[in-house]
């Protein structure tokens, strides 16, 4: 494998890894939506909740790869971040809950 197609693979990988973050910061806000003004639960609480605190290993997982710098991780995170928003009382709350279920 030449370097340049090495390059662009890695850039494409980059790409998917970037596009995937932020599709999994809008899956937590759906269902975060879904449940709280629909009413429709998709998901457990619990289950939603490891999903949710899960989305912080993307960050990580886009600062490490290779075509990763900082301007090109900086956007997908912020969006993340941005459609997250909206749930971070909830996060907050259903882990609180869930750490007194674990401890009771």
């Amino acid at each position: 494998m030449t370097a340049l197609a090495r390059s662009h693979h890695s850039s494409l990988s980059f790409n998917v890894f970037a596009w995937l973050c932020v599709l999994h910061a809008l899956v937590v806000l759906l269902v975060w939506a879904g449940e709280f003004y629909i009413g429709m639960a998709m998901i457990s609480g619990r289950t939603w909740l490891v999903l949710a605190w899960l989305w912080l290993v993307w960050p990580f997982a886009l600062s490490l790869h290779p075509a990763g710098t900082r301007r090109r991780v900086i956007l997908p995170v912020v969006i993340g971040i941005i459609l997250l928003a909206p749930c971070v009382g909830s996060i907050f709350l259903f882990t609180v809950w869930a750490l007194e279920r674990l401890a009771a």
